[in-house]
């Protein structure tokens, strides 16, 4: 299976600046919806210690899982569609073995050593998304251990693309730009800072 550049730019949001992108962003054609993200990893931190991530994403209609590894300080993905319920069974259970399109590739970057992985940290997302210049624009609220975020993404074909629409957002709204870590980094920090 192939795996596609994920080029996108990040950026935390307060709860005020997420409003106002919000109220702005719904006056175009968007879309609205809700999902759950669980991420898993080896229960030596294999994954994590290699730059990369393994999530399931349900959705109210579909889920996947996917394989997100570094590249040129963006990622690769790998999309594995599921079915509901494996999805839901995968993530009740909170372990699994490693479907082998994920292995080969862990493999071939030398980044597997156990095909075995738990649940780590799991979020629940209220999304907005709507196109702008054929860029994507993402809004999330995002809720994991007790702990709500606000998100501000730029998806794109390219980096200079991309990195103009997410500067043009936060120049035209004011918003600083901040260093945002991962949503698996957030769910898993807030995890541990809760045990």
């Amino acid at each position: 299976m192939e795996q596609e550049l994920e080029i996108e730019f990040k950026n935390i949001l307060t709860q005020q600046e997420y409003q106002q992108l919000y109220t702005d962003f719904k006056q175009d054609k968007y879309v609205e919806f809700s999902q759950r993200n669980v991420y898993f990893d080896t229960p030596s931190l294999d994954l994590k210690d290699r730059g990369c991530a393994l999530r399931i994403r349900i959705k109210e209609d579909q889920a996947e899982m996917t394989l997100k590894t570094p590249f040129e300080g963006h990622h690769k993905e790998l999309n594995l569609p599921l079915s509901l319920d494996d999805a839901h069974l995968m993530t009740i259970q909170g372990a699994f073995q490693i479907p082998e399109p994920v292995i080969e590739i862990l493999e071939s970057e030398d980044s597997l050593l156990s095909r075995s992985v738990i649940k780590l940290a799991e979020l629940e997302t209220s999304r907005l998304e709507t196109m702008k210049d054929d860029t994507l624009v993402v809004l999330d609220k995002s809720t994991y251990s007790g702990k709500v975020d606000y998100e501000l993404e730029v998806e794109a074909a390219s980096e200079e693309v991309g990195l103009k629409m997410f500067e043009s957002i936060l120049e035209t709204y004011a918003i600083p730009k901040r260093k945002t870590e991962n949503k698996i980094a957030r769910a898993f920090n807030a995890g541990k800072k809760r045990s």
